[in-house]
């Protein structure tokens, strides 16, 4: 490991619930940036919260704040997730957030970011994770490749993510907000370039019954979700394979699966409309359709097995070697199994025809 890698990740912690770097995009679904944000809850700059010494505010939103901190023994500065007192006061969602910041907290793989330590003072709960120095890729795209990332960068960071996700769902994790936003990148125009999977899922309630009127998705989040995610469905890894493809597509069109400024309708295409063809953007890609058609299949019986089958076709597919072949595509996931996820499955909406759209992500 060089000295550069070194320091991007000891400087830094993985935070489920917000990104941490500090060119990420708060706006999207935690509020406000933390040069303008400040709310009566707001902890003090240059005071201390769990011993951690308060060194500035990184993001906010309705589940609270992101606060870049100095590690109250060791010479490091970490991400410190603090949520608000009305969302920790709630019984079972403190046992939910316990329990899933445990399991996330075992995952140690070099493309995720690190969970070091939780907690609850004040009546506040809080997390503590790695601080990513760097940039998400949703903020990439949009600052330096509008019209599209190159096919070997988009490989490259899809093969990360999706390493990272097979990682978590043998271990019976799910993600469940795949997304160009929680995907980080350190040190992008350097020698030691890393690809970072934040936000596992930590801290957000699901209610078992209700389907996504009930979520914590944001506009950002739906924008990628798989269509068993947004009916309320049980899911399994294939879930989020269907996001990182969906991620895959804005990465390399410049623009989201279903861009609309409208999220029931946003909504209703992921449920119901075939994806559109990457060739119509970007002709140079349209080899790639294939591929994606299978990971972005409605059925998630008709997806890759794996999120690492998906990424390894996709980049078969970019150099020619036709991995959407018949032989691939009819390569089906298994049947799912059971996993452990940041809360209980939830039940098959009764009607898709009939589903709404609330979001309480702030």
């Amino acid at each position: 490991m060089s000295a550069t890698r070194a320091v991007a990740i000891e400087d830094v912690t993985d935070v489920p619930l917000a990104r941490v770097s500090p060119h990420s995009r708060f706006t999207e679904d935690l509020g406000a940036s933390g040069s303008s944000y400040h709310s009566p809850m707001s902890l003090r700059i240059g005071g201390s919260f769990a011993e951690y010494r308060i060194e500035r505010l990184l993001g906010a939103g309705g589940m609270g704040e992101v606060y870049l901190v100095q590690h109250p023994r060791l010479p490091r500065r970490d991400a410190l997730k603090v949520l608000r007192p009305e969302v920790s006061g709630d019984i079972s969602f403190h046992e939910r957030f316990i329990r899933e910041a445990d399991v996330a907290a075992s995952l140690r793989h070099p493309h995720i970011v690190g969970i070091h330590d939780r907690g609850e003072q004040d009546g506040r709960l809080w997390i503590a994770m790695d601080f990513i120095d760097g940039i998400d890729i949703a903020k990439l795209v949009e600052q330096r490749y509008p019209a599209g990332m190159p096919t070997e960068l988009v490989i490259s960071i899809v093969t990360a993510v999706a390493n990272a996700l097979d990682y978590a769902h043998k271990r019976g994790l799910l993600h469940r907000d795949v997304k160009p936003a929680n995907i980080i990148v350190a040190d992008f125009d350097g020698d030691d370039r890393s690809v970072f999977l934040a936000d596992f899922g930590i801290a957000r309630p699901i209610d078992d019954t209700s389907g996504i009127t009930a979520t914590n998705m944001t506009i950002g989040t739906v924008a990628y979700a798989a269509p068993e995610q947004l009916m309320g469905e049980e899911m399994d890894g294939r879930a989020d394979q269907y996001a990182l493809a969906a991620t895959a597509y804005h990465l390399l069109a410049g623009e989201q699966l279903f861009a609309h400024s409208n999220p029931a309708v946003v909504i209703s295409r992921h449920l119901n409309t075939v994806a559109p063809a990457l060739g119509t953007r970007r002709p140079d890609c349209a080899g790639l359709d294939p591929v994606l058609r299978i990971a972005l299949s409605k059925n998630p019986s008709d997806r890759f097995a794996s999120c690492a089958a998906f990424a390894h076709a996709l980049a078969e597919e970019s150099i020619g070697a036709g991995a959407a072949s018949a032989h691939a595509s009819t390569e089906l996931a298994p049947r799912a199994h059971r996993f452990e996820t940041a809360s209980p499955p939830v039940r098959r909406a009764q009607n898709r025809s009939r589903v709404t759209w609330a979001a309480f992500g702030g």
